[in-house]
């Protein structure tokens, strides 16, 4: 089964993409350019998806999706967005402006395909997952989905929901609120995750396995919780509880009397549930706390600890201190190192044949892309000849593993997300650029010892350039810290006088009055010579500016001689044209007036003499030379022979 894509990216772009579209053979490509608006609606018109690439200059992404979302979302058809990670900011404002899924880029043509294709046909396959209350929301309406399961792939619920298929939703549990496209409304109801940044991806998966790690225990047993509780007095109630901790759903629970309570009454609902004692057994039960808890009495500390002063101890109680419990990671790990054997693979195939495996991740093939491109020619002769085991193809690996964790950094950093810095994993980075620098250093020393310049001008830039992939590294971590607010100060931020946007203006200091030196007696009289009044020089510097604007303007228009044309009717029959140039001219005349010059020659005289000509050349009407004139005198030289 074959879908009409229609791709909307930069003309440059089109050829590529569409032909890799084609050959998977699930798309009949037809591409227009991002700049042609009405070409990209007309086609829309008869496409079954659209996807439209990163946008442009004069055309961003969410404007080109807010034109051509209404003439194919109303009728069912898709709209996928493709956008560069560096643009992951704008990935909400095109679902507003009607995205039905997102990609982001670059990944394997093979795996983008995929991506495409599950987005057009709303593939659900089904995998494992996690049960959670999921929030199901639109912009005109929203619904909670309490048992759904979780998966990497969607949510996916018995049930209808009020939503038909192909519908954007944003969804929410736990700590999670993420994008989602309907794929089924029942009877049972399936959400797509759409628009999943690769740390999304991760943190899901590892929600899923952390949900699928939960002890039995911890899992409730009782009821669902709409269902209103049996209203049966304490005493006879023999539920049984977990050995430590509040059982779940006690915090939803109102209690059934007052919380303060007699000795006695504490002693009777003790014995009262004596007899359903033995259906518990708590050895077989999994500890909920990393401490263990003493065997209660009678029941009563059993109760008493589920109660928490609903019934009291038999005797008095001496208070623990609860151990101290390490506080909850928010956010996201980072720095995650890339593996320095998987950047090393990566960095030879692409150096060899231009193309890496499949196995190697997306940000390894991304980071070593963009540091081999950097590499210097002498640096790819030396990889060349030394293979695999050259020490400038372990100090390529360290620079990919640290342009690995600095790219996840930046793009934490601009998607507002506080991850928690690992300071053991950064150390374990500086360790490899450490053994990375001292196998260079080595090597600049056998360089020196051997007289070798240009190995060691290129072992130099190597090291200077791990150096830098590092300290960019070290900022990105002080800025996750917050530590790092000015990396870089720009022009005028230690300008006492300059005041930058969000600082509040330094008061200045009162100006201390200072007291004149004393001047000598024999100087006095020398005073004014150092009084230079200074209103000349302006004045000077004005009049030589205008000087040189007229002499320019006079040198190259009023100085150069302009080309004049005259009116031929007063220099007698026959002439045709007269054109002026200073002080000579040029005349246009017919084989009539030679033939009768004698009589037509004065007329002609006196109109260039009365326009100050000096000298006339006289021409035919096909451009053959006739003669010249002096005017002056009214002889002629050259002229052709008057006919007898």
């Amino acid at each position: 089964m074959t879908a009409r894509l229609l791709v909307v990216a930069d003309p440059k772009m089109l050829p590529a993409l569409a032909g890799g579209l084609r050959e998977a053979g699930k798309f009949e490509v037809v591409a227009v350019s991002l700049a042609d608006a009405a070409a990209a609606q007309a086609a829309a018109a008869n496409a079954d998806a659209i996807a439209v690439f990163y946008g442009g200059p004069g055309a961003p992404l969410p404007a080109a999706l807010q034109v051509l979302a209404p003439k194919v979302r109303d009728r069912g058809a898709r709209v996928i967005a493709v956008l560069q990670r560096e643009q992951a900011a704008q990935r909400d404002e095109c679902f507003r402006a009607g995205a039905s899924d997102l990609l982001f880029m670059p990944i394997p043509k093979d795996q983008f395909v995929a991506r495409l294709a599950a987005a057009v046909f709303l593939a659900f396959p089904a995998e494992p997952g996690a049960t959670a209350a999921v929030a199901v929301a639109t912009r005109s309406s929203s619904s909670r989905i309490d048992n759904a399961k979780v998966s990497p792939i969607g949510v996916e619920a018995a049930g209808q929901l009020p939503f038909k298929s192909g519908d954007t939703v944003r969804l929410s549990w736990d700590s999670f609120q993420i994008w989602g496209v309907v794929v089924r409304r029942g009877p049972t109801a399936q959400i797509r995750f759409a628009g999943l940044a690769p740390d999304e991806e991760g943190r899901i998966h590892e929600w899923i396995r952390s949900s699928a790690r939960q002890p039995v225990a911890a899992q409730p047993a009782a009821p669902v919780r709409s269902s209103p509780p049996h209203p049966t007095p304490p005493a006879a109630s023999g539920r049984a509880a977990p050995v430590a901790g509040r059982p779940p759903g006690f915090s939803d629970r109102k209690p059934a009397g007052p919380q303060t309570r007699s000795a006695s009454a504490g002693a009777d609902v003790a014995v009262g549930s004596v007899p359903a004692a033995p259906r518990v057994v708590p050895s077989s039960l999994p500890s909920a706390g990393p401490a263990p808890v003493p065997k209660p009495k009678n029941g009563a500390g059993a109760l008493s600890g589920l109660f928490e002063g609903d019934g009291a101890a038999p005797g008095p109680t001496v208070p623990q201190r609860p151990a101290p419990q390490p506080p909850a990671l928010k956010g996201p790990r980072w720095p995650v190192p890339a593996a320095v054997a998987v950047c090393k693979e990566a960095a030879v195939d692409l150096l060899k044949g231009g193309d890496v495996g499949p196995a190697i991740p997306r940000n390894v093939v991304a980071s070593a892309r963009k540091i081999a491109a950097l590499l210097s020619v002498g640096e790819r002769v030396s990889i060349e000849n030394a293979g695999p085991e050259s020490h400038f193809v372990e100090t390529l690996a360290v620079r990919m593993a640290l342009e690995v964790a600095t790219a996840e950094g930046t793009r934490l950093a601009s998607a507002n997300v506080a991850p928690n810095v690992d300071g053991e994993a950064l150390a374990a980075l500086t360790k490899l650029v450490d053994e990375a620098a001292a196998r260079l250093q080595k090597e600049a020393n056998a360089a020196i010892g051997k007289g070798e310049v240009e190995n060691l001008q290129i072992v130099t830039a190597a090291s200077a350039a791990l150096s830098r992939d590092l300290l960019n590294l070290k900022e990105t971590a002080d800025r996750l810290r917050g530590v790092g607010a000015a990396p870089r100060l720009g022009t005028g931020a230690l300008d006492p006088e300059v005041v930058l946007p969000g600082q509040q203006p330094r008061p200045r200091p009162p100006a201390a009055q200072q007291a004149q030196p004393a001047i000598k007696t024999e100087l006095r009289d020398f005073r004014g010579l150092e009084e230079k009044r200074g209103r000349a020089k302006p004045f000077f510097a004005v009049l030589l500016l205008v000087s040189s604007i007229v002499a320019v303007a006079y040198g190259f228009y009023f100085g150069t001689p302009h080309q004049v044309t005259l009116a031929a009717d007063s220099a007698g029959p026959g002439v045709q044209r007269i054109d002026l140039k200073g002080e000579a001219a040029l005349v246009t005349v017919t084989q009539q007036w030679l033939a009768t010059r004698q009589a037509n020659m004065p007329r002609l005289i006196q109109v260039l003499r009365q326009h100050q000509v000096k000298k006339g050349i006289l021409r035919m009407q096909n451009g053959t030379a006739a003669g010249i004139l002096d005017v002056a005198t009214g002889k002629t030289s050259g002229m052709p022979a008057a006919p007898q």
